[in-house]
């Protein structure tokens, strides 16, 4: 299929491998009745919390035709420094590159699909959000038998670079190999936006992705994309803080609960279809 055809933000994202521009985008006021939750004071003095992100993650978060960042993530972002009486700057960086920003002070906090794993708790601090998993999408003509990724091997799997899926994916290719099979190609690209253009195109056979992406995908283009088999590796997912930031974790959990307590967080999982994701 040809590219014409992808809406213009899955075909337009920036390109650059660190930061991208800047934008401070305002955030909505916090509903009126809500008490508001203290922010920590260097926060409160500049009067905005930065956020890295890859806003390459639909429904979570991506860019809309006038390249600006909409999705799950994006409005529970800006509704916890709402609340916080904090506007919002975003700062794009490719998901390598996520965690040494936030240790190198380059932003506050990340706004992110990030997996709650012993191993990333040991360098920040997470604050719960959501669940997630993963899944195989394939083009909507694939009949291949089987469902696992074990079951590519031989065929090319388009993956996002330094994401679970890709680590996964080359777990299956030490099985394969191990056991005298063909390995899987895989495919690393820089974001999910790519790995979906290339599905698109028939350039891979598939794509791995979270569950979240890929039930986003399908429902956006039903008729060239569906699931291969079901989610898998459900998991915790939460906003990254830098280790021992104590006021900023507490002040955005105090935040974060307060928008599930009042429904506020049932709105936003109804309005961008995350069923089955939320805490």
């Amino acid at each position: 299929m040809s590219t014409s055809r992808t809406p213009l933000f899955l075909r337009r994202y920036v390109a650059a491998v660190g930061m991208a521009a800047c934008a401070l985008w305002a955030a909505t006021p916090a509903q009126a009745q809500t008490p508001r939750v203290p922010a920590p004071a260097a926060l409160a003095a500049k009067g905005t919390i930065n956020y890295c992100a890859t806003i390459d993650n639909p429904p979570r978060a991506y860019f809309d035709e006038k390249q600006q960042p909409i999705g799950f993530e994006v409005e529970l972002g800006v509704e916890i420094a709402a609340r916080m009486g904090l506007k919002v700057s975003w700062i794009q960086l490719k998901f390598p590159g996520l965690v040494p920003a936030l240790q190198a002070q380059q932003c506050d906090a990340l706004m992110q699909e990030l997996f709650i794993r012993p191993e990333r708790l040991e360098i920040i601090d997470m604050v719960p959000f959501s669940r997630t998993g993963q899944q195989i999408v394939v083009r909507r003509n694939d009949n291949s038998p089987g469902a696992g990724l074990e079951d590519f091997g031989g065929k090319k799997i388009a993956v996002p670079n330094g994401t679970t899926i890709h680590n996964l994916a080359i777990e299956a290719n030490k099985k394969l190999k191990e056991s005298g099979k063909p390995e899987i190609n895989l495919v690393v690209l820089p974001t999910t936006t790519d790995t979906f253009q290339q599905l698109a195109t028939s350039q891979v056979d598939a794509v791995g992705t979270t569950s979240t992406a890929g039930a986003y995908y399908v429902r956006l283009r039903p008729n060239d994309f569906k699931a291969k088999g079901n989610p898998f590796g459900l998991i915790g997912t939460g906003i990254g803080i830098r280790k021992g930031n104590t006021d900023l974790t507490n002040a955005i959990k105090k935040s974060f609960d307060s928008i599930v307590a009042d429904g506020t967080y049932k709105k936003m999982i109804d309005k961008w279809n995350m069923q089955g994701m939320e805490l």
